[in-house]
Formats: C-alpha cells, sequence, structure tokens
C-alpha cells in the first residue's frame, strides 16, 4: 500500500538525517536506530497489506500509529540537529503526517461497512494519531520559523 510506504519512507529520511556529524552522535544514533526501526515496521505492515489485497484496518491504524511516531520523533531531533539537516527532517514529518491522514480516511471509510463492535477503538486511535502528527507538524513549523 502506497500509503504506509509513504511513512516508511519519511522515516528514511528521519534515519539519513541523523546521520553521524549532523548534531549530537549519541542522541542522533539513538533516533536513527528508532527511525530504523519504525521504517522496518511500516515495510512489513506494507507488505502484508500488499499480500492480502488492500490494507485491512489493522495494518492501516498500526501503519497511522508509527506514522505518527515518526512525525513526532522527527520534531523532537529539529532542535539538534545542524541547520542543513532540518529541511530533510521536515520533509520527513510533512510526509508520515501526509500518510497518518490518508490512512485515517481508510480507517473511517472501511468503519462506515464494518459491522464489528472495536470499530469504535481503531477511529479513536486513527484520530488520536492524526492528532499527534497534527502537533508535531506545528512543532517543526514553528522551529523552521524560528530558523528563518
Amino acid at each position: 500500500m502506497a500509503t504506509l510506504r509513504g511513512a516508511a519512507l519519511a522515516a528514511g529520511l528521519l534515519e539519513n538525517a541523523c546521520a553521524p556529524g549532523s548534531g549530537d552522535p549519541l542522541r542522533l544514533e539513538v533516533i536513527r536506530t528508532l527511525a530504523r526501526d519504525l521504517k522496518e515496521e511500516l515495510e512489513a505492515l506494507a507488505a502484508l497489506a500488499e499480500v492480502e489485497t488492500g490494507v485491512s484496518r489493522i495494518e492501516a491504524v498500526e501503519g497511522a500509529l508509527r506514522a505518527a511516531d515518526v512525525a513526532n520523533l522527527a520534531a523532537c531531533v529539529v532542535p539538534e540537529l545542524l541547520e542543513a539537516r532540518v529541511p530533510e527532517v521536515a520533509a520527513a514529518t510533512y510526509l508520515a503526517v501526509g500518510a497518518v491522514r490518508a490512512l485515517e480516511v481508510l480507517i473511517e471509510a472501511g468503519i462506515e461497512d464494518s459491522p464489528e463492535c472495536q470499530t469504535s477503538y481503531a477511529l479513536k486511535d486513527a484520530r488520536g494519531a492524526a492528532w499527534r502528527a497534527q502537533l508535531a507538524a506545528r512543532q517543526v513549523g514553528e522551529s523552521l520559523g524560528k530558523a528563518g
């Protein structure tokens, strides 16, 4: 699924932006590792969705939650990076936010057609992920405003 692959791409951008020499080495190595792990999880969800010929609600919710994690992680690292790496992290943030929004739409559309009682939890998770991603985008936007 392209939306999950987009979120994985965002995690990859974040991982690359935290390359050695971009800021505090220990902190950036931790963030690189977390970004790499999120990228692998998102790629696995995308592969699972492709095998099942379409994203299920479980993959969509899990993907939205992980994409929101990517956006939040990116927002947290912006102040730590050298200025040259900030645009790449901003791009990762906004790409992750877009993935969360797209997955939220798919989840809401799938819920309308689903009789299961667990649908309200999926919708709450999707909306929570979207809120967290939007907060991360605002934080990055504020950081870019201060830098510019």
